[in-house]
């Protein structure tokens, strides 16, 4: 295709027929029409799909770390999106999430081979072997669709109860492709091709059977916070790593490595990291439920979290800290709970223990 003028802009039609309107969204119009010299159709395919082009500026870098990619790169890694090498019926699911993206077939063959590993040494992909999670609003509005009349207003009262949460929490299945590029969504270096120590954790959450990622969502449904989670099933006693956070959601932070913020508590921003902090201990409290009904003679006495990088820092110093920090098996990395102090999120009472296993 040529060069595109302006002019001509304003009498392209999208593939459904419908003149395309130049609307405020697209800012980087010039560049746009750069690039179109050098990569003949990319104006059409950007401004039909200019939502997904956008999802490209979030990347890994080459140590496996993530980045925002400039605009240009981004854009150009839409245009160019060829699809993987080996898709199959296993791992397409892979496929979509990390072409959304823009990650390389080094990332893709890996989180691939994880789960191929997983399946071949019968990793169940739930802890409890089920799933627990608590529905968003976007579920809520999905079940009110088909609901009768005399059921709408409930519905209506569950959408309205989820909306003021504002967040919902999600125990990640083993096989969700998130947990190989977690780190992507929370900003952390959790990712199979870090050169740091979260891809230990990242691979642990695909691998381990002993290891789950506690998501948060906010309204969109989009994953912004996570905890990973340890649980010796022998001694009673569980261990998240921290809780890592989308730097959306980190606004006035002191420093990258605080986990503590220059705001009021009162601040819209503050108050919403309060409700993240809510949903984990929401998750983990439906967690534990679920497994000490599964494991009546060894249920779960006390769960601790590390401290290293946590980006609720607030919310958790808030609780006791722990006497003696719990132990984790070396080979998944925790070392945000390994190396600082931890915190007791939650801790059985000894009466109620008693009485459950007389």
């Amino acid at each position: 295709m040529k060069f595109l003028s302006e002019e001509k802009i304003k009498k392209i039609k999208d593939d459904k027929g419908n003149t395309i309107k130049k609307e405020k969204k697209f800012e980087k119009l010039e560049l746009i029409l750069k690039l179109e010299r050098d990569y003949p159709g990319i104006f059409i395919k950007l401004m039909t799909n200019f939502e997904v082009a956008k999802s490209h500026r979030e990347s890994l870098d080459e140590n496996g770390k993530p980045i925002e990619v400039s605009w240009e790169e981004a854009l150009k890694r839409f245009y160019l999106n060829n699809k993987y090498e080996k898709i199959t019926n296993e791992n397409e699911d892979i496929a979509e999430l990390f072409q959304s993206k823009g990650l390389s077939q080094e990332v893709f063959d890996k989180a691939s081979e994880l789960r191929k590993e997983a399946k071949a040494r019968e990793v169940s992909e739930h802890i409890l072997e089920k799933p627990i999670k608590e529905e968003t609003i976007l579920d809520s509005i999905e079940k009110i669709k088909s609901q009768t009349e005399e059921k709408l207003t409930e519905g209506l009262q569950v959408i309205e109860e989820l909306y003021n949460k504002g967040f919902t929490y999600e125990w990640l299945s083993k096989m969700d492709p998130h947990n190989s590029i977690m780190g992507l969504f929370v900003n952390c270096c959790g990712t199979i091709t870090s050169k740091h120590y979260g891809k230990d954790i990242a691979k642990a959450s695909i691998l381990a059977p002993d290891v789950q990622n506690l998501v948060i969502r906010n309204e969109k449904g989009n994953i912004i916070s996570k905890g990973t989670m340890y649980v010796n099933k022998e001694e009673g006693y569980a261990v998240i790593n921290d809780f890592e956070l989308n730097k959306k959601y980190r606004n006035h932070e002191d420093d990258i490595f605080s986990g503590k913020y220059k705001v009021e508590e009162t601040s819209p921003e503050e108050q919403e990291r309060e409700k993240i902090f809510e949903a984990f201990q929401r998750g983990l409290s439906a967690f534990i439920e679920e497994y000490d009904k599964q494991n009546p003679e060894k249920p779960i006495t006390q769960v601790n979290i590390g401290m290293g990088y946590n980006r609720l820092k607030k919310q958790v110093e808030k609780l006791k800290k722990a006497t003696s920090n719990f132990t984790v098996p070396s080979e998944y990395d925790f070392q945000d709970a390994s190396k600082n102090a931890q915190y007791i999120l939650y801790k059985k009472s000894e009466e109620k223990y008693k009485g459950e296993n007389r």
